[in-house]
């Protein structure tokens, strides 16, 4: 009976491989998924490298970020928030960047930083754990807020994948919101979790005990042994990015669900991330932060996969939290302003079609488009006293 037990256990084992080895190659980021084939994720930096455009808080880019900051004078800084809209341009050809780089270099010249932290499908729960991180290493003195109303479905912060820095430093939020409760509290369950793989170089967190114990040396041993041997084993965390990628293609194509399917509102988490964004408009009002929130553009030469009067509502309460500072934020809608032609396709999100219409990430020319937009408001922000 045991050695029948060991026999079934061993070939499940074996085929368990052999399908991930075959089906799943690891080889996609599974935060890029989103993004498509025609669309490529971009980081801009200053002349000499630095980054100033975060993707992933961890020790080595929020290093350069910082250290580039310093090094061209520690000018306070305009802070951009946003998701793969921001870090992504559709069909990009050599040399183009995306507007965060085309409005560094504009605002270089007017005595201001640009600073920018854009993550996938970011809630503004990761909005406001990134300011909050940030504002405490330098001067903000405009914040800009794309709120897109898809990301107002999202819930938590992915701190494992996005904050690894704030982890290592054990960074808590001082607010004593039931939002700033939670977020701390995520953090504080990596504190011990284990070892956190920060831009490819495993280190052990702070938190941890000086003496590791049997498991843990035993665990370590036979991580990095996988990791050299085993390219499934190193590319695990994609591995499990593309394996969900493949559940969530069969679920919609078993529901019908499309890129252009209708996305209904999520009531509850809905309200928790329009309570965030109150958050972080009131402590940037506090600090004398002035603050740009727009209605980012989507492609509007199609139906759009909202209930109109969802979005209509969604834009209104938007556009009230501005009202309430008129004085220090400004609200601006482009969701019109980049034309059907400078949009693209991307990866299906079912297993039937080839490809579908991409609503999120456009071209360079849409970029630059962006870029001229904001600096209008930015402008006009930067003369309010």
């Amino acid at each position: 009976m045991k050695n029948r037990l060991l026999w079934e256990i061993s070939i499940a084992s074996v085929l368990a491989y052999i399908i991930i080895y075959l089906f799943f190659s690891g080889n996609t980021r599974f935060e890029e998924l989103a993004m498509g084939t025609e669309t490529v994720s971009y980081q801009a930096t200053d002349s000499s490298q630095f980054l100033i455009h975060l993707q992933h808080w961890d020790s080595l880019e929020t290093t350069s970020l910082l250290e580039g900051w310093n090094k061209r004078g520690r000018k306070p800084v305009t802070f951009f928030l946003g998701n793969s809209q921001t870090h992504s341009i559709n069909q990009k050809k050599e040399s183009e960047v995306n507007f965060i780089e085309q409005l560094f270099v504009n605002n270089q010249r007017k005595g201001i930083d640009v600073l920018c932290v854009s993550q996938p499908n970011a809630g503004m729960e990761q909005f406001y754990l990134s300011y909050m991180y940030l504002k405490s290493r330098v001067p903000l003195k405009t914040v800009v807020i794309p709120v897109f109303m898809d990301d107002m479905r999202e819930e938590g912060i992915r701190a494992d994948v996005f904050f690894q820095r704030q982890i290592r430093e054990q960074f808590q939020l001082e607010d004593t919101s039931d939002i700033a409760i939670r977020i701390n509290a995520e953090l504080r369950s990596q504190w011990t979790s284990g070892l956190v793989k920060v831009s490819d170089t495993t280190i052990r967190q702070a938190a941890l005990p000086e003496l590791p114990t049997l498991q843990e040396k035993t665990e370590s041993r036979l991580n990095g042994y996988l990791d050299h041997h085993s390219t499934v084993w190193a590319n695990r965390q994609n591995v499990r990015g593309d394996f969900f990628n493949w559940i969530y293609k069969l679920r919609n194509t078993v529901l019908g669900i499309k890129a252009s399917t209708v996305r209904k509102m999520i009531p509850l988490r809905y309200a928790a991330n329009l309570h965030t964004l109150q958050l972080i408009v009131e402590d940037c009002m506090r600090n004398h932060t002035k603050v740009l929130l727009y209605i980012p553009p989507i492609r509007s030469d199609v139906t759009l996969p909202y209930n109109d009067d969802e979005y209509a509502h969604f834009k209104s309460e938007i556009n009230a939290i501005a009202a309430l500072y008129p004085a220090d934020v400004l609200y601006a809608n482009y969701e019109s302003i980049v034309p059907g032609e400078l949009w693209g396709y991307k990866e299906a999100t079912n297993l039937m079609d080839e490809r579908e219409i991409d609503f999120m990430h456009f071209q360079y020319r849409g970029h630059q488009i962006l870029a001229d937009s904001l600096q209008v408001q930015l402008d006009i922000l930067n003369q309010i006293r």
